[in-house]
């Protein structure tokens, strides 16, 4: 059975000191009790180090971890799992609050499901989050009972919190981690890189309740200059497409729902470079989009076709089981 001295968490930190100490906070306030904490210091110079060693004086179970010179966020995530010493392991961002209850519902499913290797969660948006007034949480859940259905689930649902993400730890040690890879991908590189890390039969589980996380919103922090870009856009759903196509349920799926990914990401990276059916049309040429996408670029039908796919996606569901 896996309890909390299975799981440890690290912080992955730059210049965040007050946000950092409610984000280590809602960790030491597990309902689980004590897990293993270790902040992972990507150089910063405010004053971080200070901070969490004044808060170790209290918690024997936090630790700390520093890289002298900032780097990529990926390399200090690879460091944290080289020094990754538990079943499993939650790469926590400095900035997002976590309930209390997360790491014990985490854990629950995990002994239920015991070939579950990712964990995460819904969310809710803050601006100022803090770790007061916690409302109860449900500990339902949705369980992919293997990589091919998670990976469908994750194109058609989104409803998946990075920063929450418990990985199972071998899975990442395992992983041969190409640095470059994951720059085409822009800021939607973190689905890519958690099927990446999953094995075959590997199943998840993503909590349905958005009061697990609270992530916190920055001012500027989600603008135009950051993307995603159209490429980005086209080579996140180019990753997807092989996935979505392996059965004939999920292509179908793929073919009512490529369209309004593709335009949901274009209105999120608020790129005027090119028209939306130009766009479209671009992923299409670029293999990342479907035939039904291209008869929702067509004039004159093109509107039938993306009210008739809204409809069938009311209809249809991904093939995933739900837990109570």
């Amino acid at each position: 059975m896996i309890t909390e001295k299975n799981i440890e968490a690290f912080v992955l930190t730059y210049n965040r000191k007050e946000m950092l100490k409610d984000s280590i906070t809602s960790l030491l306030n597990q309902s689980a009790g004590k897990i293993k904490i270790t902040v992972m210091d990507n150089g910063s110079n405010d004053g971080t180090e200070n901070l969490v060693k004044e808060m170790q004086k209290s918690h024997d179970n936090l630790f700390y971890h520093r890289r002298e010179v900032n780097g990529k966020q990926i390399d200090n995530f690879i460091e944290a799992v080289n020094l990754a010493e538990k079943d499993y392991l939650i790469m926590f961002h400095d900035d997002d609050i976590l309930h209390p209850d997360y790491i014990k519902f985490a854990i629950c499913a995990i002994n239920k499901y015991p070939n579950t290797a990712m964990i995460s969660t819904d969310y809710k948006e803050w601006t100022h989050p803090d770790n007061e007034n916690w409302e109860k949480a449900s500990a339902r859940f949705d369980y992919c009972k293997d990589k091919q259905t998670f990976a469908n689930y994750l194109y058609r649902m989104q409803r998946f919190a990075y920063p929450a993400a418990i990985y199972k730890t071998q899975n990442l040690k395992d992983y041969d981690f190409d640095k470059d890879y994951y720059i085409q991908f822009g800021k939607m590189g973190d689905k890519p890189l958690v099927v990446n890390t999953m094995k075959e039969n590997d199943g998840a589980v993503i909590f349905r309740s958005k009061k697990l996380l609270r992530y916190r919103v920055h001012p500027g922090q989600d603008t135009a200059s950051s993307g995603p870009y159209y490429e980005e856009i086209i080579a996140y759903n180019r990753f997807f497409k092989p996935f979505m196509e392996k059965t004939l349920y999920s292509k179908f799926m793929y073919n009512i729902i490529n369209y309004k990914q593709l335009k949901c990401a274009y209105i999120w990276g608020r790129d005027n470079t090119l028209a939306l059916n130009d766009f479209i049309q671009k992923a299409i040429d670029e293999n990342a989009g479907c035939l039904w996408t291209k008869l929702c670029i067509k004039p004159y039908i093109g509107g039938f076709f993306i009210e008739t796919a809204h409809i069938l996606r009311k209809i249809f569901k991904t093939n995933y089981k739900r837990v109570f």
